[in-house]
Protein backbone atom coordinates (compact mmCIF):
# COMPACT_ATOMS: atom_id res chain seq x y z
CA UNK A 1 0.00 0.00 0.00
CA UNK A 2 3.01 2.53 1.14
CA UNK A 3 4.86 1.50 -2.17
CA UNK A 4 1.74 2.14 -3.91
CA UNK A 5 1.27 5.89 -2.57
CA UNK A 6 4.22 6.57 -3.07
CA UNK A 7 4.56 5.44 -6.78
CA UNK A 8 1.70 7.50 -7.09
CA UNK A 9 3.10 10.72 -5.81
CA UNK A 10 6.46 10.72 -7.70
CA UNK A 11 4.46 9.73 -10.48
CA UNK A 12 2.38 13.17 -10.07
CA UNK A 13 5.53 15.01 -9.16
CA UNK A 14 7.02 14.05 -12.58
CA UNK A 15 3.47 14.98 -14.39
CA UNK A 16 3.54 18.17 -12.97
CA UNK A 17 7.43 18.64 -13.17
CA UNK A 18 7.60 22.80 -14.04
CA UNK A 19 4.23 23.60 -13.70
CA UNK A 20 2.93 26.01 -11.68
CA UNK A 21 0.76 23.74 -9.85
CA UNK A 22 3.95 21.52 -8.78
CA UNK A 23 5.79 24.92 -7.18
CA UNK A 24 2.16 25.98 -5.26
CA UNK A 25 1.94 22.37 -3.79
CA UNK A 26 5.49 22.37 -2.84
CA UNK A 27 5.69 25.57 -1.24
CA UNK A 28 1.82 24.90 0.71
CA UNK A 29 3.75 21.30 1.94
CA UNK A 30 7.16 23.82 2.96
CA UNK A 31 5.01 26.39 4.49
CA UNK A 32 3.06 23.78 6.61
CA UNK A 33 6.04 21.75 7.23
CA UNK A 34 7.87 24.94 9.22
CA UNK A 35 4.74 26.31 10.86
CA UNK A 36 2.62 23.10 12.11
CA UNK A 37 4.89 22.56 15.23
CA UNK A 38 4.45 26.58 16.44
CA UNK A 39 0.83 26.12 15.53
CA UNK A 40 -0.19 22.92 17.40
CA UNK A 41 1.45 24.79 20.72
CA UNK A 42 0.02 28.29 20.08
CA UNK A 43 -3.71 25.95 19.89
CA UNK A 44 -2.30 24.56 23.55
CA UNK A 45 -1.85 28.19 25.00
CA UNK A 46 -5.06 29.63 23.37
CA UNK A 47 -7.19 26.70 24.92
CA UNK A 48 -5.43 26.86 28.51
CA UNK A 49 -5.70 30.49 28.31
CA UNK A 50 -9.66 30.22 27.47
CA UNK A 51 -10.03 27.77 30.26
CA UNK A 52 -8.47 30.12 32.83
CA UNK A 53 -10.49 32.97 32.09
CA UNK A 54 -13.65 31.56 31.48
CA UNK A 55 -13.95 29.48 34.75
CA UNK A 56 -12.01 31.97 36.92
CA UNK A 57 -12.31 35.74 35.26
CA UNK A 58 -9.87 38.26 35.47
CA UNK A 59 -10.58 40.59 38.15
CA UNK A 60 -9.31 43.95 38.43
CA UNK A 61 -9.75 46.55 41.45
CA UNK A 62 -8.13 49.79 39.78
CA UNK A 63 -10.79 52.31 39.18
CA UNK A 64 -9.43 55.42 38.60
CA UNK A 65 -7.22 57.00 36.33
CA UNK A 66 -4.38 55.91 33.97
CA UNK A 67 -3.65 53.24 35.77
CA UNK A 68 -6.77 51.76 35.50
CA UNK A 69 -6.49 51.88 31.38
CA UNK A 70 -2.93 50.16 31.38
CA UNK A 71 -4.34 47.72 33.39
CA UNK A 72 -7.75 47.44 30.50
CA UNK A 73 -4.80 47.24 28.06
CA UNK A 74 -2.70 44.79 29.44
CA UNK A 75 -5.50 42.88 30.52
CA UNK A 76 -7.20 43.01 26.51
CA UNK A 77 -3.37 41.54 25.13
CA UNK A 78 -3.54 38.64 27.44
CA UNK A 79 -7.07 37.75 26.60
CA UNK A 80 -7.88 34.43 24.46
CA UNK A 81 -11.26 35.67 23.44
CA UNK A 82 -12.72 36.30 20.04
CA UNK A 83 -13.61 40.16 19.93
CA UNK A 84 -17.17 39.35 19.72
CA UNK A 85 -17.16 37.74 23.00
CA UNK A 86 -14.53 39.67 24.43
CA UNK A 87 -15.33 43.08 23.84
CA UNK A 88 -19.32 42.29 24.93
CA UNK A 89 -17.79 41.03 28.05
CA UNK A 90 -15.84 43.99 29.01
CA UNK A 91 -18.66 46.40 28.46
CA UNK A 92 -20.80 44.58 30.75
CA UNK A 93 -18.74 45.69 33.29
CA UNK A 94 -19.44 48.99 33.07
CA UNK A 95 -21.72 48.95 35.98
CA UNK A 96 -19.72 47.64 38.78
CA UNK A 97 -17.55 50.84 37.95
CA UNK A 98 -14.88 50.41 36.25
CA UNK A 99 -14.28 53.97 34.20
CA UNK A 100 -15.51 53.30 30.09
CA UNK A 101 -11.68 54.48 28.95
CA UNK A 102 -10.63 50.91 31.03
CA UNK A 103 -12.66 49.02 29.46
CA UNK A 104 -12.12 50.61 25.96
CA UNK A 105 -8.52 50.22 26.06
CA UNK A 106 -9.36 46.72 26.74
CA UNK A 107 -11.75 46.29 23.51
CA UNK A 108 -9.11 48.18 21.92
CA UNK A 109 -5.96 45.85 22.27
CA UNK A 110 -8.13 42.63 22.56
CA UNK A 111 -8.39 41.88 19.13
CA UNK A 112 -4.94 43.56 17.86
CA UNK A 113 -2.53 40.47 19.75
CA UNK A 114 -2.93 37.69 22.12
CA UNK A 115 -0.05 35.40 23.80
CA UNK A 116 -0.82 32.59 21.24
CA UNK A 117 -0.42 35.22 18.45
CA UNK A 118 2.52 37.07 19.57
CA UNK A 119 3.85 33.51 20.33
CA UNK A 120 3.49 32.76 16.31
CA UNK A 121 4.52 36.18 15.55
CA UNK A 122 8.21 35.43 17.24
CA UNK A 123 8.72 32.46 15.88
CA UNK A 124 7.83 32.90 12.75
CA UNK A 125 8.95 36.34 12.29
CA UNK A 126 11.25 37.23 14.56
CA UNK A 127 11.66 38.91 18.24
CA UNK A 128 11.46 42.20 16.64
CA UNK A 129 8.20 42.37 15.03
CA UNK A 130 6.54 40.72 17.97
CA UNK A 131 7.47 43.02 20.65
CA UNK A 132 6.51 45.67 17.85
CA UNK A 133 3.12 44.18 17.72
CA UNK A 134 2.86 44.60 21.69
CA UNK A 135 4.09 48.22 21.82
CA UNK A 136 1.98 49.32 19.00
CA UNK A 137 -0.64 47.84 21.03
CA UNK A 138 -0.12 49.03 24.19
CA UNK A 139 0.12 52.25 23.09
CA UNK A 140 -3.17 52.05 20.70
CA UNK A 141 -4.94 50.86 23.46
CA UNK A 142 -3.73 53.31 25.90
CA UNK A 143 -4.45 56.26 23.35
CA UNK A 144 -7.81 55.13 22.44
CA UNK A 145 -8.85 54.03 25.99
CA UNK A 146 -7.99 57.56 26.91
CA UNK A 147 -9.74 59.44 23.76
CA UNK A 148 -13.00 57.46 23.98
CA UNK A 149 -13.30 58.22 27.82
CA UNK A 150 -12.91 61.82 26.62
CA UNK A 151 -15.53 61.94 24.05
CA UNK A 152 -18.06 59.42 25.80
CA UNK A 153 -18.73 60.35 29.25
CA UNK A 154 -20.99 57.98 29.95
CA UNK A 155 -22.77 55.13 27.62
CA UNK A 156 -25.77 53.27 27.88
CA UNK A 157 -25.93 49.46 27.38
CA UNK A 158 -28.04 47.64 27.73
CA UNK A 159 -27.21 43.49 26.56
CA UNK A 160 -26.55 39.75 28.20
CA UNK A 161 -23.44 38.08 28.42
CA UNK A 162 -24.45 35.00 29.56
CA UNK A 163 -25.28 33.04 26.43
CA UNK A 164 -21.94 34.43 25.19
CA UNK A 165 -19.57 33.31 28.74
CA UNK A 166 -22.27 29.69 28.28
CA UNK A 167 -20.43 29.07 24.89
CA UNK A 168 -16.96 28.56 26.51
CA UNK A 169 -18.01 26.66 29.14
CA UNK A 170 -16.24 23.62 27.77
CA UNK A 171 -13.90 21.09 28.76
CA UNK A 172 -10.57 21.21 27.97
CA UNK A 173 -10.46 18.57 25.33
CA UNK A 174 -13.60 19.44 23.62
CA UNK A 175 -12.40 23.70 23.56
CA UNK A 176 -8.62 21.67 21.92
CA UNK A 177 -10.67 19.93 19.13
CA UNK A 178 -13.10 22.97 18.55
CA UNK A 179 -10.24 25.30 18.47
CA UNK A 180 -8.35 23.11 16.40
CA UNK A 181 -10.43 22.93 14.06
CA UNK A 182 -11.29 26.60 13.59
CA UNK A 183 -8.00 27.56 13.61
CA UNK A 184 -6.81 24.97 10.94
CA UNK A 185 -9.27 25.99 8.67
CA UNK A 186 -7.75 29.75 8.70
CA UNK A 187 -5.10 28.34 8.67
CA UNK A 188 -5.71 26.10 5.62
CA UNK A 189 -6.69 28.76 3.29
CA UNK A 190 -3.67 31.33 4.80
CA UNK A 191 -1.20 28.43 3.73
CA UNK A 192 -2.79 28.31 0.61
CA UNK A 193 -3.03 31.81 -0.41
CA UNK A 194 0.85 32.22 0.61
CA UNK A 195 1.55 29.14 -1.25
CA UNK A 196 0.12 31.19 -4.86
CA UNK A 197 2.02 34.19 -3.65
CA UNK A 198 5.31 32.52 -3.65
CA UNK A 199 4.77 30.31 -6.52
CA UNK A 200 3.14 33.11 -8.54
CA UNK A 201 3.96 36.72 -7.84
CA UNK A 202 7.61 37.70 -8.36
CA UNK A 203 9.69 38.91 -5.74
CA UNK A 204 10.49 42.69 -7.42
CA UNK A 205 6.96 43.21 -7.66
CA UNK A 206 6.37 42.84 -3.68
CA UNK A 207 9.24 44.80 -3.16
CA UNK A 208 8.30 47.54 -5.14
CA UNK A 209 4.74 47.35 -3.87
CA UNK A 210 5.28 46.76 -0.51
CA UNK A 211 9.22 47.64 0.08
CA UNK A 212 10.87 50.96 -0.88
CA UNK A 213 8.32 53.44 -1.07
CA UNK A 214 7.52 54.43 2.45
CA UNK A 215 4.40 56.16 2.98
CA UNK A 216 2.86 53.91 -0.28
CA UNK A 217 3.66 50.81 1.22
CA UNK A 218 2.05 51.32 4.64
CA UNK A 219 -1.16 52.23 2.96
CA UNK A 220 -1.61 49.20 0.47
CA UNK A 221 -0.66 47.15 3.96
CA UNK A 222 -3.27 48.99 5.84
CA UNK A 223 -5.65 48.03 2.83
CA UNK A 224 -4.57 44.76 2.57
CA UNK A 225 -5.78 44.12 6.04
CA UNK A 226 -9.59 44.01 4.86
CA UNK A 227 -9.65 41.04 2.50
CA UNK A 228 -6.53 39.25 3.53
CA UNK A 229 -6.70 39.20 7.72
CA UNK A 230 -8.67 35.95 8.64
CA UNK A 231 -8.08 35.06 12.10
CA UNK A 232 -5.42 35.63 15.07
CA UNK A 233 -2.18 34.08 13.45
CA UNK A 234 -3.64 32.07 10.56
CA UNK A 235 -2.74 35.62 8.88
CA UNK A 236 0.96 35.12 9.78
CA UNK A 237 2.53 32.64 6.72
CA UNK A 238 0.35 34.96 4.45
CA UNK A 239 2.67 38.04 5.71
CA UNK A 240 5.86 35.93 6.30
CA UNK A 241 5.97 35.48 2.22
CA UNK A 242 5.55 38.83 1.52
CA UNK A 243 8.12 39.72 4.08
CA UNK A 244 10.54 37.11 2.32
CA UNK A 245 9.76 38.93 -0.98
CA UNK A 246 10.82 42.36 -0.21
CA UNK A 247 7.90 43.65 2.30
CA UNK A 248 9.47 46.07 4.47
CA UNK A 249 8.92 46.01 8.49
CA UNK A 250 6.82 48.98 8.68
CA UNK A 251 4.01 47.45 6.41
CA UNK A 252 3.83 44.07 8.34
CA UNK A 253 3.56 45.66 11.09
CA UNK A 254 0.71 47.98 9.81
CA UNK A 255 -0.74 45.24 8.48
CA UNK A 256 -0.78 43.47 11.75
CA UNK A 257 -2.62 46.38 13.57
CA UNK A 258 -4.88 47.34 10.82
CA UNK A 259 -5.96 43.73 9.88
CA UNK A 260 -7.07 42.82 13.37
CA UNK A 261 -9.12 46.35 13.57
CA UNK A 262 -11.23 45.92 10.27
CA UNK A 263 -12.43 42.42 10.79
CA UNK A 264 -16.36 42.42 10.17
CA UNK A 265 -16.59 40.78 13.34
CA UNK A 266 -14.94 43.62 15.29
CA UNK A 267 -16.43 46.37 13.20
CA UNK A 268 -20.23 44.49 14.09
CA UNK A 269 -19.83 44.81 17.63
CA UNK A 270 -18.56 48.42 17.88
CA UNK A 271 -21.48 49.13 15.21
CA UNK A 272 -23.90 46.67 17.58
CA UNK A 273 -23.11 47.99 21.23
CA UNK A 274 -21.53 51.60 20.99
CA UNK A 275 -23.19 53.19 17.67
CA UNK A 276 -21.63 54.44 14.41
CA UNK A 277 -19.88 57.18 15.88
CA UNK A 278 -18.21 55.23 18.52
CA UNK A 279 -17.23 52.67 15.34
CA UNK A 280 -15.89 55.28 13.11
CA UNK A 281 -13.80 56.63 16.05
CA UNK A 282 -12.33 53.13 16.88
CA UNK A 283 -11.38 53.18 13.18
CA UNK A 284 -9.84 56.44 12.63
CA UNK A 285 -7.79 55.70 16.25
CA UNK A 286 -6.47 51.86 15.08
CA UNK A 287 -5.95 53.03 11.53
CA UNK A 288 -3.85 56.49 12.18
CA UNK A 289 -2.25 54.38 14.85
CA UNK A 290 -1.46 50.93 12.00
CA UNK A 291 0.32 53.96 10.33
CA UNK A 292 2.03 55.89 12.34
CA UNK A 293 3.30 52.68 14.22
CA UNK A 294 4.15 51.04 11.31
CA UNK A 295 6.22 54.34 10.00
CA UNK A 296 8.20 54.47 13.34
CA UNK A 297 9.01 51.19 13.54
CA UNK A 298 10.40 51.44 9.71
CA UNK A 299 12.26 54.63 10.95
CA UNK A 300 13.54 53.38 14.04
CA UNK A 301 15.36 50.15 12.97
Amino acid sequence: MSFSVCHIVFYLKDLLEGTYTLRIIQSFIELFVRIAPYLVISILIQTLLMQWVVRRGARVKIRNGIWAILAGSFLGMLSPLPSYAAIPIALSLLPAGIPLSALMAFSIASPLINPSVLFLTVTQLGSEVGIARVVATLVISVTGGMIFGRVFRSVALSFDTKGITDKYQRSFWKELWRGTLFIGKYFSIALLISAFVKALVSPELVSQILGHHIQRSLLVAISMGVPFYSCGGAAIPFVEVLKDMGMNKGAVLAFFVAGPATKLATLYIYKSLLGVQALFLFLFITLVGAYLSGLLFLLLT
